[in-house]
């Protein structure tokens, strides 16, 4: 299956290279992707295809300073004119899109790590206009960590510059995730946290547009965001009504081994989150899409979306709904 390009033009010189998935049967309903860190939109591909087989239309971009919307040689540089409310504002520029090509069916967002942080904020925003999030690879962090962090980035900005890329700062923070997993498992390759899949660890190392490290200014608007986004007055602002998945693989060390997933679960819990679910897969890591048995995780999303778009089977929606996969 295809997939049709084109740029999308920001209030930045910026243009956005985004991505559509046409549905394969009449449109039921759409999915905009937001990628993670120092990947792109076009390794979503499999589950676009699946969800375009099925009727379900998906938009993706590449985030500022990723993919083919950033050259190869300033890739981690998000731009001179980019901040957190930017990135917020480039998800939204996409769902208009969406909107624009299916009308009138419901809109669903789907966030990967860093994106999915920009997911939580875009549903602070403008949470009324989807029918429900998906939130993969996430977690619960300290805002007053991502604070202090961000001061270090801010002291790169200073040292380095904030266009440069920061491998200090690389090895802090994503570093610390395979040392995290080297804990339980003892040495491991480089970047084992992303994924128990050896050939898709080699594949993203193979990609040019992968495993970049960011420069010191995006770090300082990541983090900051970052805090924003996790904070519990942010969570408060997503709709009650809202349906939202969250999914994360138990041995992923970004996720505190699935700890964060379940505290961001359960403070929407108790914050009366009315079709909430949370399914954590035994002996999956970071890439729950890129790791053994990617095709299981593909099928519950999937099912997951058509309970929610109108017409589809009956589901019994509880409060909390919490799922363990052990295959």
């Amino acid at each position: 299956m295809t997939y049709e390009s084109e740029q999308v033009s920001t209030d930045s010189p910026t243009r956005l290279v985004a991505y559509r998935w046409p549905a394969q049967q009449p449109t039921r309903a759409c999915l905009v992707i937001v990628h993670g860190m120092a990947e792109h939109a076009r390794r979503y591909a499999r589950l676009a295809e699946d969800l375009a087989a099925a009727g379900i239309e998906v938009h993706a971009f590449d985030l500022r300073g990723h993919g083919a919307t950033t050259a190869a040689v300033d890739h981690g540089d998000l731009g001179e004119r980019c901040d957190w409310q930017t990135l917020i504002e480039d998800v939204e520029r996409i769902r208009q899109r969406a909107a624009a090509r299916a009308p009138r069916v419901p809109i669903f967002l789907f966030g990967h790590s860093l994106g999915s942080f920009i997911a939580l904020a875009v549903l602070a925003q403008y949470g009324e206009a989807y029918a429900g999030a998906i939130l993969s690879g996430s977690d619960r962090p300290s805002p007053l960590a991502c604070r202090a962090a961000a001061v270090l980035a801010r002291i790169e900005c200073a040292r380095i510059g904030a266009h440069a890329q920061s491998e200090a700062l690389q090895r802090l923070i994503i570093g610390a995730y395979d040392r995290r997993l080297a804990r339980y498992y003892g040495a491991l390759r480089s970047n084992a946290w992303l994924s128990t899949d050896n050939s898709a660890i080699d594949a993203y190392e193979a990609d040019p547009d992968c495993g970049f490290a960011l420069c010191a200014g995006a770090w300082h608007t990541v983090l900051g965001g970052i805090a924003r986004s996790a904070s519990a007055f942010s969570l408060r602002r997503v709709p009650l009504a809202l349906g939202l998945l969250v999914i994360a693989g138990r041995d992923d060390p970004m996720g505190n081994f699935g700890r964060g997933p379940q505290r961001m679960a359960r403070d929407w819990a108790a914050d009366g989150q009315r079709d909430l679910e949370l399914r954590l897969y035994d002996s999956r890591r970071h890439e729950l899409l890129h790791d053994h048995h990617a095709d299981t995780v593909i099928a519950d999303i999937r099912r997951w979306l058509d309970a929610r778009i109108p017409h589809a089977p009956a589901h019994t929606r509880t409060p909390f709904e919490e799922s363990v996969d052990a295959s």
